[in-house]
């Protein structure tokens, strides 16, 4: 490798917010994580295929989440 390249410069450091998420100061939010009747009031105005795949995702986070 060329000398002129600083490999310790291109080392992934990670996100910023990182280290605050490990100290508990930030917190992050499912988006998937909210009641039976919030999730059917928001998607009630979309069209059957859009609510269709929503409900079939939101299946298979929560059941990922379960089994994990």
């Amino acid at each position: 490798m060329k000398s002129e390249y600083n490999i310790s410069a291109l080392k992934r450091r990670g996100h910023p917010l990182r280290e605050k998420i490990k100290k508990g100061e930030i917190t992050l939010l499912n988006p998937f994580d909210i009641s039976d009747e919030d999730f059917n009031q928001k998607i009630a105005e979309l069209n059957p295929d859009e609510r269709e795949f929503l409900i079939t995702v939101r299946n298979n986070k929560y059941i990922n989440r379960k089994v994990n």
